[in-house]
């Protein structure tokens, strides 16, 4: 894997001759590289007129304060420290038809009392390498290919997603065919995960080769004030590497857009497929949400009321599987429940004081959805190893996030949050828990692109 980032350097220094530079670079202009003769390779680029790089990066860093949250969940523990987060991508047109994505990550955490959480730290890594190759043009639509290391964003992100919050963003190896026209958006794709090894924050993220995700997901654009889109999304986790197996089929669709001037998104799914203990698998998941915007009133407010519904069981780790989830963003900014078993009725609200400031408040309560199964948490695990019918009460209570957001220009944002939960009675009634005690959380972050 190391041998990539040796050939990536090798390929695109000899165009990036100096700092002062625009960001994009052409061989189509007057390039005169005194390379030897022989060096076939670096020659064949020096003739490509359609040759275009264009680098980039992003610099982040946020600090966090957790009062009773630290880890996973209402766990009793405080904590308090800085992240760091630093990409560096290259973009580039090699021909018309061919293109490519080369992408660096380092995320780093200083000052912790407690280990960092997965999602926190990765030194120095490869986070993307992919190539996008035009297989076919038939002037109605276009087909491309897209290889390697790459983030998966489809939809609402709520199944598959490579999370912007996490500190540590998430990559897949594979393949990934993509079919575009003017009505339908079409993505047929086959990827393994990525591992990231726990133990060793710097050794270099390989393939997980005991998880596979693959599906097809399509989008329709043809409707005036809508958007539909139909999936079929698989995951398949064989038992290994800490990780109980399973086999995952989700059929769903999302449907969103306006209506007489209301704002609507409706998404839900069907899975089937085997337990992690060989029985059969059934479970589903349901979001619907209203909306309206107020341009014409003080600070143009943006008002959402969501219900989100995903199935428990009986039996621990049987209900729904979010597979590679967008939680922070739909489920509370506390990160304290994943999507399964799980009911959420949340009101948002979206208002600019200003141009360039927004002011959010979210509220959340929470609810079991199956009143014998236990909580989730982000990695699909129960909420401090609980068993079934150990919950005392469905209720776990209320959040509340506050963010405000400053976006200087383009380039910079300025950012500081705050999040109180309010523990429910679960937590009062339930044996084996941690703690009753509600859990505080407060954040700021500086963002710079390049």
């Amino acid at each position: 894997m190391r041998s990539w980032l040796v050939l990536t350097f090798l390929l695109v220094s000899p165009f990036i001759t100096n700092a002062s530079d625009p960001l994009v670079l052409s061989c189509s202009d007057d390039c005169d590289f005194e390379t030897p003769e022989e060096w076939s390779l670096l020659k064949w680029f020096k003739e490509r007129e359609s040759l275009t790089l264009k680098p980039g990066g992003s610099y982040r860093i946020r600090y966090h304060n957790e009062n009773n949250m630290r880890r996973s969940g209402l766990t009793g523990q405080d904590d308090e420290f800085v992240l760091h987060q630093t990409r560096l991508w290259l973009d580039g047109n090699l021909t018309e038809d061919l293109a490519f994505h080369g992408e660096m990550l380092d995320a780093a955490s200083f000052g912790e009392t407690f280990r960092p959480r997965g999602n926190e730290v990765n030194r120095a890594d490869l986070y993307q390498l992919d190539v996008d190759a035009k297989v076919a043009d038939y002037g109605s639509g276009t087909l491309t290919a897209r290889l390697g290391r790459q983030e998966i964003r489809l939809g609402s992100a709520r199944l598959l997603m490579a999370p912007i919050w996490a500190n540590r963003r998430r990559a897949h190896d594979g393949v990934r065919m993509m079919w575009r026209d003017c009505d339908w958006d079409v993505d047929a794709f086959w990827v393994r995960p990525i591992f990231r090894d726990a133990a060793h924050f710097t050794a270099f993220d390989a393939t997980n080769h005991f998880q596979q995700l693959y599906g097809v997901f399509g989008t329709y654009k043809g409707y005036e004030q809508s958007t539909l889109e139909l999936y079929w999304l698989a995951y398949d986790i064989e038992r290994g590497a800490g990780a109980p197996g399973g086999r995952y089929d989700t059929f769903g669709s999302r449907r969103y857009g306006e209506a007489n001037g209301l704002l609507y998104e409706v998404e839900g799914g069907l899975q089937l497929g085997t337990n992690p203990d060989d029985s059969s698998h059934t479970a589903g998941f349901v979001t619907a949400g209203a909306g309206q915007k107020f341009e014409e009133t003080w600070w143009e407010p943006e008002v959402w009321l969501f219900y989100d519904y995903a199935s428990g069981s009986s039996t621990t780790g049987n209900g729904f599987h979010t597979y590679v989830q967008r939680a922070h963003y739909y489920l509370g900014f506390m990160d304290l429940f994943g999507r399964r078993n799980l009911q959420d009725i949340n009101l948002r609200i979206t208002t600019k004081p200003i141009e360039k400031l927004t002011f959010l408040v979210w509220y959340h309560y929470f609810m079991l959805a199956n009143g014998r199964d236990v909580p989730y948490n982000l990695s699909m695990n129960p909420f401090a190893g609980l068993s079934a019918g150990d919950a005392g009460s469905k209720d776990l209570g209320h959040e509340l996030d506050l963010v405000l957001t400053y976006q200087l220009n383009e380039q910079t944002q300025f950012r500081v949050g705050y999040s109180h939960f309010w523990s429910g009675a679960f937590y009062d009634k339930t044996p084996g828990v941690p703690t009753n005690v509600d859990a505080n959380f407060f954040y700021t972050h500086f963002q710079y692109q390049f």
